[in-house]
């Protein structure tokens, strides 16, 4: 198939949208299929990441009404068109990517990657919310990655084929990586009777950081030894808020006094947070919205085997087990993230019995049957078309 992918953000820029969409882009084409990806002009030296697949990065910035016409005449010849949708990637109040599949000439797919709220919503207004379900309509098939965004759009579109796929990690386990632990412990000065508390994932309101905060000053008050890695970028490229609200996370983690127990890598390139990643003890993810498998970071946790702690999914999710895969905790609760700690700390059993089920657990989002999925869905909507 002649696959194209609109998406508002891809690698050098940071982000968990334009990460997916390379990998998805690379494993299309290694199963036969051509794509073009068409992108942010921020893109336009992606020299490292052109790999396989062509990149066409002749969008401007704003995502303009004269930008969706380029995108109509680039597409025209597709076998399927398929946009990444996520707020913020296009400009969080720019209102004409709605409209794209209304322009389109291949059939439309869309990929939504985040429905819930409060994190798409409030930040955009109603009329984004109205909008969406318009270019939902229009589409000609939709792709959820969970099953909350599923029940959502099945029960909001009657016509319009929905189908969930789920994300992959975009870090890979590393086996190389596995022997740079020590190494990542001595690069930051870390001691090894200290407990490693990693976070990993762009910093805004709806991943909990200030609650993650208060807890690490709440166990500062105890007697466990523990430091706070925060691995990789922490702002992203396409949203401003994420940098205000880090900027409030940094500030409080001075107020409270634990700043200096807090390790920021920034950006890593996929081996390096691979290493970072399995150089923690245990992973705090504290969403405020639930935990849910449309969080990249919660995947890379699972795929690295790392005991993660992190908040009781907003709907029923039975493949995260409480204390056998995940511990699950309730949202904006430092005090139940400190016991969670104090428990994975004293108890190394659990914490090696969580981290194995979890690696195991990481098998259904492996990239390759992602891909088969993809393929077959883009398949049956182009044959309908």
């Amino acid at each position: 198939m002649n696959i194209g992918i609109v998406t508002g953000e891809y690698p050098p820029m940071k982000g968990g949208v334009g990460d997916y969409t390379r990998n998805l882009a690379l494993h299309l084409t290694t199963v036969g299929h051509k794509v073009q990806v068409i992108t942010d002009q921020r893109c336009i030296h992606p020299t490292n990441y052109a790999d396989d697949h062509k990149i066409i990065a002749n969008v401007s910035k704003r995502w303009s009404w004269l930008d969706l016409w380029r995108i109509r005449t680039t597409t025209s010849e597709l076998d399927v068109l398929c946009i990444q949708y996520q707020a913020a990637a296009y400009g969080s109040m720019r209102p004409p990517i709605h409209f794209l599949p209304y322009l389109t000439i291949p059939p439309t797919i869309i990929t939504f990657h985040d429905l819930e709220q409060p994190y798409l919503f409030p930040k955009a207004g109603s009329w984004r919310k109205r909008a969406i379900w318009q270019m939902a309509r229009c589409s000609d098939g939709i792709i959820t990655t969970n099953s909350e965004d599923y029940q959502i759009c099945t029960k909001t579109l009657q016509t319009t084929p929905v189908v969930e796929i789920p994300i992959g990690s975009n870090i890979p386990y590393n086996s190389m990586a596995q022997t740079s632990n020590i190494d990542i412990r001595a690069q930051y000065g870390i001691a090894q009777d200290e407990l490693v508390i990693g976070y990993f994932g762009l910093m805004n309101k709806s991943k909990g950081g200030k609650t993650l905060i208060q807890a690490l000053a709440s166990l500062h008050s105890s007697d466990i030894p523990a430091r706070l890695l925060l691995i990789g970028e922490l702002t992203g490229s396409t949203d401003t808020t994420n940098t205000n609200y880090y900027l409030e996370v940094n500030n409080l983690a001075h107020d409270l006094g634990v700043a200096k127990h807090i390790i920021k890598t920034g950006y890593l390139d996929p081996l390096s947070t691979s290493a970072a990643l399995l150089s923690c003890d245990l992973m705090v993810l504290p969403f405020i919205d639930g935990a849910s498998f449309r969080h990249g970071s919660l995947l890379a946790c699972l795929t690295h085997g790392c005991p993660t702690i992190t908040t009781n999914p907003k709907s029923e999710n039975e493949r995260l087990q409480h204390e056998t895969n995940i511990m699950l905790i309730p949202p904006e609760d430092p005090p139940s993230i400190v016991e969670a700690i104090r428990r994975l700390y004293e108890n190394t059993l659990l914490r090696t019995k969580i981290g194995q089920a979890a690696m195991s657990l990481s098998k259904d989002f492996e990239w390759q049957n992602i891909t088969n999925q993809t393929t077959k869905f883009f398949s049956e909507v182009s044959m309908k078309h």
